[in-house]
């Protein structure tokens, strides 16, 4: 059993008055039918953000984990467009602006709550937030302070866990192939050559047979097309855009990262001490990262010895977009679940 904080029952309990508050809502779809007044405003309760919630007096040196959003819009919002977005220049400019300002913000945070703010990420592609763990009675504070636009608490997830049947054989050759007809846009050079593909999840086995690096070769060998691969000259040019960095001394290199052919990019976002380790051996999180990669990118060839078997016929699992490469964001690890807006814990 999880040990629950002050701070979280006090948010509960919180949940609880607005789910009984929420009673009275649907006398509003009323509202149009005769006889049937409908509420007043005063009588609907105001929709509140989960930061807007108090915490109780016993609970104010707890530490939550929370987004501190900021006034300025991220780099989407922004108005830049998601096709290229890691080669554009102004983009890039755009994004390496607010990370300045949100370094200036969070110096103003610390002086006002006497240092209590634990970054772990920032994040400005998306959105414009800065992820920290905080005191929960500084909440009130570091909304105060001038550049913050909103505080969100955030969820904990545990890693997903799958019951194995042992009556049940699973078949992605038949759901991926027949059942949704990726069968037909293989056939007309619909592979997902040339496309990536991030899972972001538990990891990846990255010795199965699925997503040996010469099946994958031979794969795109196949297509007849010259077909344009990540590589790891690529990663190198793009790699600070992917917040891949460790709480060593240096950050990791692209031939660090780069992984074969088939993964040519495998980061460990929550585990600082096996970063460039993307694979399941260090942690009880599960296998479900491999699970989603094969429905997604299991290679359509299996290696078998110096030649290669259909892999429909041989193994019976095949993912959608065979020919696609796999970006592996792990984001479950040794440290044990994950958050909403990233999943990294320091040891």
């Amino acid at each position: 059993m999880h040990k629950v904080s002050p701070c979280k029952r006090a948010f509960c309990v919180a949940l609880i008055v607005a789910l009984l508050c929420s009673l009275i809502v649907p006398a509003a779809f009323a509202q149009n039918s005769p006889g049937v007044a409908a509420p007043s405003e005063a009588a609907i309760p105001e929709e509140r953000e989960p930061s807007e919630l108090q915490p109780l007096d016993d609970a104010l040196t707890d530490t939550v984990r929370v987004s501190i959003e900021l006034d300025d819009p991220g780099t989407l919002d922004a108005g830049f467009a998601m096709d290229r977005i890691a080669v554009n220049g102004t983009a890039r400019s755009y994004r390496e602006n607010l990370m300045a300002n949100q370094n200036t913000v969070a110096s103003r945070i610390r002086s006002s709550i006497g240092g209590g703010l634990d970054v772990k990420w920032n994040i400005t592609l998306a959105a414009n937030i800065i992820s920290a763990e905080v005191r929960c009675g500084d909440l009130d504070a570091i909304r105060a302070v001038p550049g913050v636009k909103r505080v969100f608490l955030e969820n904990h997830y545990d890693a997903p866990v799958v019951e194995k049947n042992e009556a049940a054989e699973p078949n992605t050759a038949n759901s991926s192939a027949y059942m949704v007809g990726a069968a037909e846009s293989w056939a007309e050079g619909y592979t997902g050559a040339g496309s990536r593909v991030a899972i972001i999840d538990t990891g990846l086995d990255t010795t199965h047979q699925s997503v040996n690096e010469d099946a994958f070769n031979y794969a795109i060998e196949q297509t007849g097309k010259t077909v344009s691969l990540f590589t790891q000259s690529d990663l190198s040019a793009m790699l600070t855009q992917l917040n891949a960095y460790s709480e060593q001394s240096t950050k990791p290199t692209a031939a660090q990262l780069y992984h074969t052919a088939k993964i040519p990019y495998g980061f460990n976002y929550i585990d600082s001490a096996y970063y460039n380790q993307i694979d399941h051996l260090n942690d009880t999180q599960g296998e479900h990262g491999s699970h989603v990669a094969g429905i997604a990118a299991a290679n359509r060839y299996i290696k078998s010895g110096s030649s290669y078997t259909d892999a429909v016929s041989t193994v019976h699992a095949v993912g959608m977009a065979p020919d696609a490469q796999l970006f592996i964001m792990k984001v479950f690890g040794a440290a044990g679940g994950a958050y909403d807006r990233h999943a990294r814990l320091r040891q």
